[in-house]
């Protein structure tokens, strides 16, 4: 009874790892071909008329650019997908390749990023791996589009029985009880309810913002 349970949990997980490759290969064949479709679309507008509207122009850039954005977390949903377990070196890697992307369009900034090399081999569920890795993007993308920081920096520690990660920065900060915060602030604090885990911010004017969360250990494997 025992050995036939256990054949039945892994056909089940197979079957399951079978649909989850089907619909990442869906999403990579279809969306994604969309998606280079419409860049491509917009493209041969811009060169088939002659456009002169910089309001059209500067529509029809912003379109293209939140395109291929798209396309880039299309393809970081398929990595997950693709994916039964993520290691902090994955993690590592997809923070690293964001940071250069975001260099590229701020030249001013200087990003620091730092992990506890204890933390290295350990691994964790591409669900939980993927909320980590969305709650640090949207930590930089908030800090790029409104601190008008210098610096920003994030660090991923082992602290006892938890994993702390935090994304700081040196910009203008604001004061934590008058803000309406966003909805990206919210999602953040969404994806790490959703791991069990609890984020918190510190900021004041002109002395910049500490976004940080804690993953139990229970997580990791």
């Amino acid at each position: 009874f025992q050995l036939k349970t256990a054949i039945q949990t892994i056909e089940t997980q197979n079957k399951l790892h079978e649909q989850r490759l089907n619909i990442s290969k869906d999403l990579h064949d279809n969306i994604g071909a969309q998606l280079t479709f419409i860049i491509s679309s917009v493209d041969n507008i811009k060169y088939a008329f002659d456009i002169t509207n910089p309001k059209l122009n500067n529509k029809l850039n912003g379109i293209t650019n939140f395109t291929k954005d798209t396309i880039v977390e299309l393809r970081d949903t398929i990595w997950a997908m693709n994916h039964n377990e993520i290691s902090f070196e994955d993690l590592k890697s997809r923070i690293y390749n964001f940071i250069e992307k975001a260099k590229e369009s701020k030249e001013n900034i200087d990003f620091v990023f730092t992990i506890d090399e204890q933390l290295n081999d350990k691994k964790f569920s591409s669900v939980v791996g993927m909320n980590i890795y969305r709650t640090i993007q949207e930590g930089i993308n908030n800090a790029i589009k409104h601190s008008e920081a210098s610096q920003i920096a994030v660090q991923i520690k082992k602290i006892a029985e938890q994993i702390l990660i935090e994304i700081l920065d040196n910009g203008n900060g604001f004061d934590i009880d008058t803000i309406d915060f966003g909805i990206g602030l919210l999602n953040m604090q969404k994806r790490v309810e959703d791991v069990e885990g609890k984020l918190s911010i510190e900021s004041k004017l002109n002395l910049g913002t500490k976004i940080f969360f804690t993953i139990n250990n229970n997580k990791l494997s």
